[in-house]
């Protein structure tokens, strides 16, 4: 392309060298490289098409807009016309052309020219303010190759090198320290640039074996993902980097549903729709989210954002966490994320529902209640286009969630909506099956079975069927064991008395952050009281707690490097608690799918765990159980103890049983005489011995006299278990044996080179069983080899 003089207004688009900029100098000619479509794997590979500069340095280039404006030279006129606008004057081709468009009889239509150019000019400077008030934040700087179609002289580049140097020095912190060319691993599964320098932010370098096998599936593909992964496999981002992706899709087409097959335009006619605003997936700008919704915003309902993705979960805790990963994933955009769940004010949260989110994080009791008092977001249910259910199975068990199968039921009215939907389905046990119970193998006699077990395939296909799954995508990459590879097994034989004691003993001699998971609420309530007298700041966590209540234990327990957590199985499904060390089951969990996810609490994010199961002579079948379906061949090998350092252990427990003891029969005592004398003052009476404590103990009552020596029996405990506390149980320099080739535990000898497992991380619980199991092989490889000979 050569600049030329234009002969014609026709080309009055074209771009135009300003003199002063870069002289008299010719276009040179480029080729062209890269695809037309910025999409990859659609098809269209191999053509070649133009770059849109949108941004560019107003002295290089000047691009006139005439497109209204004609020139008119068919009837020469003496008098004067006006020119249309100032780009007119550098279009005419000569002087004499310039002298006669000067002249001209004024008519209406050209004067309705003029009133249409103004109109025009004052519309692009608008347009230009306003794209200047949208970028003030983003500071322009722009790659070398920007303008890659114009190419100045090479006078005119070297005058400017050190001011582009300038400019890119001045581009924010987030593109220099988070850069997306390094995220390598994330290259070809179709993530926007957005989500990877949120992505980038947080360090997620490369992504997971389950995130690598089921984002593109899900992203170009657009397939329903049934994923099965190991606990702390990063499941979470699995689901809902393809989730934010889609909505960014949606809005870019300005299309409300319908992520896979768009509906029926007669049909179907999208309210929704939103005008194209330039920027709106600013890659530099963070949007606020549902964070910055407070009480005090006003409760107008926006009716134009439609609902997009609804995520149900089985537990509250697990709705939160979810809702702050999907947040951090979307800080670039401007997608709102809404966590609905039980146990806190429901004016709250239907006022954030009323900021229109487009993603909801909710468990199936408080969104099927919101739904039923007709809340007017809730009402495009069946207009989703994304249905995540995370432990799906632990959701669709029977008997459990029965406000899950109604919102199934209203979603999968319209097959066509059903198709158009995007599901998600993912869980640590998701193939775990089991054999048939005792009392169906004791009718299953004959040729002909009367029941079947279930396998893995039947397992999935009736997920399928239940949730409306209509191209699926299976992800299988658990293993046999269901249990990741960092988590160390083991487990500890011993009466149901001594429980306390070697619970005890293991949180004193292996300090770090653990969970004990109990079979029920009592027990937790049992145990924190007792290990809140041994002074170990224990965190209950069970179902019938306050909500709030629930979740500042939650933060306390995040936040101590030592915690110890005493919760029920509501802890157990897909918390992502930082650095758990140790997990600690009080009795036998009672299903197998209990014992995969209380472990994996531990050993997340590729660092090393430890879980122990603490059993008792009554809980030896419910564990052979476990093992069978859990397919382990051998028994889990036994946590060394030393005998030795557990009597200083007894006693202290077995004081913390007492003072527990004597304050409960103080509050007995209390609660019976608070009660006398309470219908004594209402009676009007005078009672011996409880309207004074003065006097005698033989005029006082057998109540009085009893309160007396709960009290000091109460206080000689407290006196005690203080002394005991005081001192130390293990010294700096304690060390054990490991069990021998016989497997029997002995009394330990005490080490001096060793340090406390706080100073010395490789005497940890993990490091200590670690070590007794090469001791274990090592013994029984001699045994075999003694056999031989």
């Amino acid at each position: 392309m050569l600049k030329n003089k234009l002969k014609a207004p026709k080309t009055s688009n074209m771009p135009k060298v300003i003199n002063g900029g870069l002289g008299r100098s010719k276009w040179a000619k480029v080729k062209i490289k890269g695809n037309v479509m910025s999409e990859e794997n659609i098809g269209l590979e191999g053509l070649i098409g133009l770059e849109i500069l949108k941004d560019y340095d107003s002295t290089l280039i000047e691009t006139k807009q005439t497109k209204f404006v004609k020139n008119y030279n068919r009837t020469k006129s003496k008098k004067p016309e006006k020119p249309f606008t100032e780009s007119n004057e550098h279009i005419t081709a000569s002087d004499s052309e310039d002298e006669e468009n000067q002249f001209g009889p004024p008519n209406k239509k050209q004067t309705y020219r003029e009133r249409i150019a103004k109109k025009l000019n004052k519309r692009l400077t608008k347009k230009k303010q306003r794209k200047q008030q949208r970028n003030q934040n983003a500071e322009h700087c722009q790659p070398e190759d920007r303008f890659k179609f114009i190419r100045p002289p090479p006078n005119y580049i070297e005058e400017n090198v050190e001011q582009k140097v300038t400019e890119a020095e001045k581009c924010s912190d987030v593109d220099d320290f988070h850069d997306i060319d390094d995220l390598e691993g994330w290259a070809g599964m179709g993530v926007p640039n957005a989500i990877l320098k949120a992505l980038a932010e947080k360090g997620f370098k490369s992504p997971t074996e389950i995130q690598r096998l089921t984002l593109p599936a899900a992203i170009l593909g657009k397939k329903d993902i049934l994923g099965a992964a190991e606990t702390g496999s990063g499941k979470t981002l699995a689901f809902g980097i393809p989730v934010l992706t889609g909505i960014m899709e949606l809005k870019e087409k300005n299309i409300s549903t319908g992520i896979r097959k768009p509906l029926h335009k007669s049909e179907h006619k999208n309210k929704f729709r939103k005008k194209k605003v330039d920027g709106m997936f600013s890659e530099n700008i963070p949007y606020p989210n549902d964070s910055d919704l407070s009480d005090n915003d006003s409760a107008e309902i926006d009716d134009s954002k439609p609902l997009y993705a609804l995520i149900l979960t089985p537990t509250r805790e697990l709705a939160v966490q979810i809702k702050n990963h999907i947040l951090a994933a979307a800080k670039y955009t401007d997608i709102k994320v809404a966590a609905i769940f039980g146990g806190l004010s429901i004016d709250k949260q239907e006022r954030l529902l009323n900021k229109g989110p487009e993603i909801i994080v909710a468990t199936p009791g408080r969104f099927w209640e919101l739904f039923q008092q007709d809340q007017k977001h809730l009402r495009k249910l069946d207009e989703i286009s994304f249905l995540v259910i995370d432990e799906t199975d632990r959701m669709v068990e029977k008997g459990h969630f029965e406000e899950l199968r109604n919102i199934l039921n209203i979603i999968n009215k319209d097959d066509q909506k059903k198709q158009s939907r995007q599901n998600f389905v993912f869980s640590a046990t998701l193939t775990l099956v089991h054999d048939l119970p005792e009392h169906m193998q004791r009718r299953n006699f004959g040729k002909r079975p009367r029941f079947i077990m279930q396998t893995p395939e039947m397992k999935l296909q009736s997920l399928i069927d239940e949730l409306g799954i209509s191209q699926p995508k299976i992800v299988d990459i658990t293993r046999k064991q269901q249990l990741a590879q960092n988590i160390t097994e083991c487990r500890l034989m011993c009466p149901i008395e001594c429980k306390d004691y070697y619970l005890y003993y293991f949180v004193q001699r292996h300090p770090g952050r653990t969970i004990v998971f109990c079979n029920s609420i009592d027990c937790v309530k049992r145990l924190t009281t007792l290990f809140g007298i041994l002074d170990t700041q224990p965190l209950p966590l069970h179902a019938n707690m306050a909500q709030k209540q629930r979740l500042k234990n939650m933060e306390k327990f995040c936040k101590q490097p030592c915690g110890l957590l005493i919760a029920t199985d509501v802890a157990a499904r897909g918390l992502d608690i930082p650095n758990v060390e140790h997990v600690i089951h009080y009795q036998v969990p009672r299903t197998s799918e209990n014992y995969v996810h209380r472990s994996g609490r531990t050993a997340r994010a590729n660092k090393n765990g430890i879980t122990i199961i603490i059993m008792e002579p009554g809980e030896v079948k419910n564990y052979t159980k476990l093992c069978k379906t859990l397919k382990k061949t051998e028994n889990l090998p036994l946590f060394p103890i030393s005998e030795h350092y557990l009597k200083a252990v007894k006693d202290r427990v077995d004081l913390a049983r007492e003072v527990d003891k004597e304050e409960l029969k103080l509050k007995r005592v209390q609660t019976e005489m608070g009660w006398m004398k309470k219908h004594a003052e209402e009676m009007d009476i005078v009672i011996d011995g409880y309207n004074d404590e003065c006097g005698s103990d033989q005029d006082e009552d057998a109540f009085i006299i009893e309160r007396r020596r709960n009290r000091m029996n109460l206080l000689n405990a407290r006196s005690q278990l203080k002394t005991l506390l005081t001192k130390m149980i293990f010294p700096k320099n304690f060390s054990f044996k490991y069990p021998t080739a016989s497997g029997q535990l002995q009394v330990p000898e005490i080490s001096r080179l060793t340090l406390d497992a706080e100073e010395n991380p490789e005497h940890s619980a993990i490091k200590v069983m670690q070590d007794t199991i090469e001791d274990i092989k090592r013994a029984k490889m001699m045994r075999n080899k003694r056999k031989k000979t």
